[in-house]
Formats: C-alpha cells, sequence, structure tokens
C-alpha cells in the first residue's frame, strides 16, 4: 500500500480546492504523508505575469504562509504534509529561480517541463493538431533534450511525467532512443526520483507517465520511482495507486 502522495494542486495554482481540503482528503484516503505542490512558473520574457494555472509570483510567500497554517491544522503523529512547488524548468533562469526558492520553507521542488520555446506541451490539443509531422517529431525531441538539462542541474528532488508530450497522442515516428537515453541516464546522476505519475492514465493517451517501456528502462538503470497521483481534486488524492503497483510488480 502506497502512503505517501507528495504531487497535488490546490486553487494556488490550477487545483479545485484549497490545501486544507486537499490534505484532509488525504488523511481520509488513509495515506500518511501529503505533499502539496502548486505550479510556480517564472518566465523568462520580460512581460506582466499572466498565467492563470500558477502561483503569483507576488503571492509566493503568502502561499507558503498558508501551507504552514494548514501543516499546523492537519499533522498527527500519523500524518505528516510537506510542502513542495512544482517548478518549470527554463535553461534561462533556473538559478535565479531556485535561489528565490530557497528563502521560503521548501520541502522539495518537482522539476517540470510544460513550455517549450513557446510551445504548450499539455495545455490543449490545438496546438498539436496545428503541426505536421516533422514539427511533432522535433517538439520531442526538444523535450527529451530539456529534460536531460533539467536533470543535470541536479535542483529537483522529483522528475514530474517524464514523456508529457503523449497527453493527448500526439506521438513520434522517428528513433528517439539516443535522446531518451541521455535523459534516463540524467535523472539517474541527479539522484532524483523519476515519478510514476498515475494522472496520465486518465489522460487521452491512457497510460501513466512514463509509459511501461520507459518505466522499464527507469528501472534497469536503478532510477528510484516514486508513484505520484498529480492530484487537482481530493478525490484524485490516490487515484489508480494500485494500478501503479501492479504495472511495478509486473515489470520487476
Amino acid at each position: 500500500m502506497i502512503t505517501t502522495s507528495l504531487h497535488n494542486h490546490s486553487t494556488w495554482s490550477d487545483g479545485t480546492v484549497d490545501i486544507a481540503t486537499m490534505a484532509n482528503a488525504a488523511k481520509a484516503a488513509g495515506l500518511k504523508t501529503f505533499g502539496i505542490s502548486d505550479h510556480w512558473v517564472m518566465l523568462t520574457e520580460n512581460r506582466p505575469f499572466d498565467i492563470g494555472w500558477s502561483i503569483h509570483p507576488e503571492r509566493l510567500e503568502r502561499y507558503f504562509e498558508e501551507c504552514l497554517e494548514v501543516k499546523k491544522q492537519v499533522e498527527t503523529e500519523d500524518f505528516t504534509m510537506r510542502i513542495g512547488v512544482e517548478v518549470d524548468f527554463f535553461p534561462e533562469n533556473w538559478q535565479k529561480n531556485i535561489a528565490h526558492l530557497a528563502n521560503y520553507p521548501l520541502d522539495y521542488a518537482i522539476g517540470a517541463i510544460h513550455n517549450l520555446d513557446g510551445f504548450p506541451v499539455d495545455s490543449s490539443p490545438k496546438p498539436w493538431q496545428a503541426l505536421d509531422q516533422d514539427a511533432i517529431n522535433d517538439i520531442w525531441r526538444k523535450y527529451y533534450r530539456r529534460l536531460k538539462a533539467l536533470a543535470e542541474t541536479k535542483a529537483f528532488s522529483i522528475i514530474a511525467h517524464f514523456d508529457l508530450p503523449k497527453k493527448f497522442g500526439f506521438r513520434p515516428t522517428i528513433d528517439l532512443d539516443s535522446e531518451i537515453t541521455a535523459a534516463l541516464q540524467a535523472v539517474r546522476d541527479s539522484g532524483a526520483q523519476l515519478e510514476l505519475n498515475t494522472a496520465g492514465w486518465s489522460k487521452p493517451c491512457a497510460e501513466p507517465y512514463p509509459s511501461p517501456s520507459l518505466l522499464k528502462r527507469a528501472l534497469a538503470l536503478d532510477i528510484p520511482i516514486l508513484i505520484t497521483a498529480d492530484a487537482h481534486a481530493p478525490q484524485h488524492v490516490n487515484r489508480d495507486f494500485d494500478k501503479a503497483i501492479e504495472l511495478l510488480n509486473s515489470l520487476a
């Protein structure tokens, strides 16, 4: 039985309920450790911040204050709450972003890529529909190369959704083995955990992140795997954890 859930969101980013409701749902579900990890996106562009699914930069301090307040309310001898953020990685400013987070009571940072040089990887199928297959292949290649760079920073405790570009079913048609291998080796060398994100089963791709074949490759490299729900609603704090355990056991 999995008793930890660290990748979760609240209304501070794109979740549906507040932090306290998520934490209490985790406790009611029988989890022993719960982490909130709302999105934090610091853009490289010099323009007004207009990302509704991220903590606003000016409210980051208040986010941590509320996390600490809820932590005091919900923690018991049998239940621990941890405070995290899901950080969007940009090669141009990641060091500045990580240094800024050091000013707050952060337990862990999840490294993620949702945007590639202006292309929204997982917001909607529409941007993908506008691409031909060569452009789709190029996005996939860039994604794995960017993921390698993310892992090489060694700044993140958890690496999120390893093959996120598959979300809407737009798959590559080229051999990306060298890029995948390099990214996996970078994750291994970073000492970070690779999440087995169960939310993928509920997306159009209908499989977890990473796919079973990629997960098998990660296990062969002795990369530590962390099962996560990527929950955005209280009923999902341990969604498909049983399926994840079954999958891991089948690949052992």
